[in-house]
This record gives C-alpha cells, sequence and structure tokens, in this order.
C-alpha cells in the first residue's frame, strides 16, 4: 500500500492519502482547518498518485475537518475534477462533515464536479468502502 501524507509548516498533518490493496481506490482523509492552499496542495498530492498509477474511485474522508472549505470547493471542482476525470476516476465516495460549514462547502463542489463522475455522499467510512466495492 502507498501512504502519503502532508503537513503544515507547524507539523500539523493536514491530508492523509492511502492506495487501497488491489488498487481498488485511494482514500483520503483531511484533517483540521483547510485552507485554499492546503486543498491545492492535497488535490495536486492526489493528482500526482493517479498520474503514477490510476485509479476509478476515490474515497475521501471528511470526518476529521473542521469548518468551511468553499474556497477550495470551486477549486476543486472546476480545475481538480477535469483532471482527476482524464486519470481515470470514475467514482467519488464522499464521506461527510459532521457540521454544517462543511456540507455547505461540499455542495458548491457537488454543483461543480457532478457532471464528472458519480458522486455518492456518506456518513461514514465503512458506507463508503461497501458502495466502492459494489
Amino acid at each position: 500500500m502507498n501512504k502519503k501524507e502532508l503537513k503544515k509548516a507547524n507539523g500539523d498533518v493536514f491530508f492523509q492519502a492511502e492506495r487501497k490493496a488491489g488498487n481498488s481506490y485511494i482514500q483520503v482523509n483531511w484533517i483540521g482547518i483547510q485552507s485554499l492552499e492546503t486543498i491545492m496542495m492535497g488535490a495536486g498530492q492526489l493528482l500526482n498518485m493517479l498520474r503514477e498509477l490510476p485509479c476509478s474511485a476515490i474515497l475521501n474522508n471528511n470526518l476529521e475537518l473542521i469548518g468551511p472549505w468553499e474556497d477550495g470547493a470551486f477549486y476543486l471542482g472546476s480545475s481538480w475534477a477535469p483532471k482527476a476525470r482524464n486519470l481515470g476516476v470514475e467514482y467519488f465516495a464522499h464521506v461527510l462533515a459532521p457540521g454544517i460549514y462543511g456540507k455547505r462547502s461540499f455542495q458548491r463542489f457537488d454543483q461543480l464536479a457532478r457532471h464528472q463522475f458519480r458522486i455518492e455522499t456518506f456518513e461514514t467510512n465503512k458506507e463508503a468502502e461497501t458502495w466502492l466495492q459494489e
């Protein structure tokens, strides 16, 4: 398994990505408060992983995310999603953040990215994993 981790200048981990066995999907974990800069860095890392070895599915976990990410939602939906689609992503399982701000940011991303790949939302990683394995 191939695991990547990104840290802020203070040493806090804000992004983790791990390719699951058999390249079935890449699981991404967003941690803490995100800025446009951290989102662009994490999204870039994910694109690099897809360039190294294309994968058709992403499990995007926001359970540890804090607060809104609306600026990043626009970037992800308008710039990152088409690139990910061109690299083979067809399925995007999104585990919602517990707060209203993260859910509202996701709605913006969903509006922009829905035409790129099939997006489904979940409350837990287990539900998302089950959907991706169907």
